[in-house]
């Protein structure tokens, strides 16, 4: 039996964490579990992260790590002590899962960071590669059964398959999407290839939200731009033209197919919802383009700002919280306004901090990548996290999400196996 070192705990956590999300939508969907599997099994994790970093680690960054996690701490103790002075008792367990969920990606950052930095080789073989697969098959067989969950609640249709939450899975499959198609294509199996696209595309369609296919075409044109580039400048015009062919073909079937999915019959419910009949009405009003691109969450993004105005001076340094007169915060669902809001000018800060220094250096890392292809998925991947997250959130403030942008961040320019 091997030894349970850091490493291997490291190891076991990432491969379980589909599957942990995979047992979240059925305690919820099946059973109504007001605490699930995932969310007891990542909270020990970030506990066991915790100790290890704080009385355990000897490593390279000890001394900075040790640092931020003090800094870190302060301000924790200094909002749960807010909570506690201005907030009911029966607020204190909502406030401290919204600050777990929030909080949980720096943790999870700054023990990956440590292990790296320490040589540890933490990342398993192909992971990004298999765990996409997973998350795929998790979609795909239920949707192609219907047995899969609802996207929706309501009106909507679309199936997340064996997972819980469509704006999470969605940004799951988005953000390592551009990977998946690198480590796909390097595999040199064309059939393969092609299987695992139509999969892929059978999935972004059948979930019904705009994020993944957005994000597809946003991968699409980038690597068929970077394709044709590098074939006229080698003058293999043939090979070019192939791929300009195969590009129409994708589009007219894309064109083709499109009224039969659940993403344009999605669509077609929104705008009669908002009783447009031409969707170039909708960029005539800003009301309709908030509701129809970003999901109303401008209006919530007002109404937040609203509450932050009226708020003390040191919830303004600390943040609002998720709870106000003892009744649910909604989220804006734009990672970086929450944060701001819920953590105050002192967390915002303390956070945006930690997490611009380790994308710059992330970034500064994968310039030097003498791989073009893979330099390019891996910054698809950087912006689409970054994109997303100030779009449609559930990114860096969903440990589910948050752990793959920390994984990213850190992620090394050649795989460590």
């Amino acid at each position: 039996m091997k030894k349970l070192t850091i490493e291997n705990i490291v190891k076991i956590f990432l491969i379980s964490n589909p599957f942990l999300d995979i047992f979240t939508a059925f305690g919820i969907h099946m059973f109504d579990f007001p605490i699930t599997i995932g969310i007891i099994f990542r909270f020990i994790f970030c506990l066991v992260s915790f100790f290890y970093l704080f009385f355990l680690y000897r490593g390279k960054q000890a001394t900075k790590i040790r640092i931020l996690l003090i800094i870190l701490i302060s301000y924790l103790l200094s909002f749960a002590i807010l909570v506690l002075v201005l907030k009911s008792p029966e607020s204190f367990w909502y406030e401290m899962q919204g600050t777990f969920r929030s909080f949980y990606f720096l943790i999870i950052l700054l023990l990956f960071w440590a292990l790296v930095q320490d040589d540890k080789k933490i990342i398993p073989k192909n992971y990004l590669y298999l765990i996409y697969l997973i998350y795929l098959g998790g979609v795909f067989v239920p949707s192609l059964l219907g047995i899969g969950f609802d996207s929706y609640e309501v009106t909507k249709s679309g199936s997340i398959g064996f997972f819980n939450s469509a704006n999470e899975i969605g940004a799951i499959l988005s953000i390592l999407m551009p990977l998946f198609l690198y480590y796909s294509y390097k595999k040199r199996n064309i059939l393969l290839f092609l299987l695992f696209l139509f999969i892929l595309l059978y999935v972004l369609f059948s979930i019904g939200t705009k994020g993944p296919l957005l994000s597809f075409i946003i991968i699409a044109l980038a690597f068929i731009i970077y394709c044709l580039y590098h074939l006229f400048k080698k003058k293999k015009f043939k090979q070019a033209s192939i791929i300009i062919g195969a590009s129409l073909l994708l589009i007219i079937g894309g064109i083709y197919f499109l009224p039969k999915t659940t993403f344009y019959k999605n669509i077609r419910v929104h705008l009669d919802f908002l009783e447009v009949n031409n969707i170039s009405d909708i960029f005539k009003s800003p009301k309709l383009i908030d509701h129809f691109i970003f999901s109303s969450r401008l209006k919530f993004l007002s109404n937040t700002a609203d509450i932050y105005q009226e708020a003390s001076v040191s919830e303004k340094l600390l943040g609002i919280g998720y709870t106000d007169q003892n009744e649910e915060l909604k989220m804006i669902e734009m990672d970086y306004a929450d944060i701001f809001f819920h953590h105050g000018i002192i967390g915002f800060i303390l956070y945006m901090t930690i997490y611009i220094f380790f994308l710059t250096q992330a970034i500064k890392n994968h310039l030097h990548d003498k791989d073009s292809l893979r330099k390019l998925a891996y910054f698809l991947a950087i912006f689409l996290s970054i994109i997303l997250s100030l779009i449609t959130g559930h990114v860096l403030t969903a440990p589910a999400v948050s752990i793959f942008v920390a994984l990213l961040l850190i992620y090394p320019k050649k795989e460590e196996q």
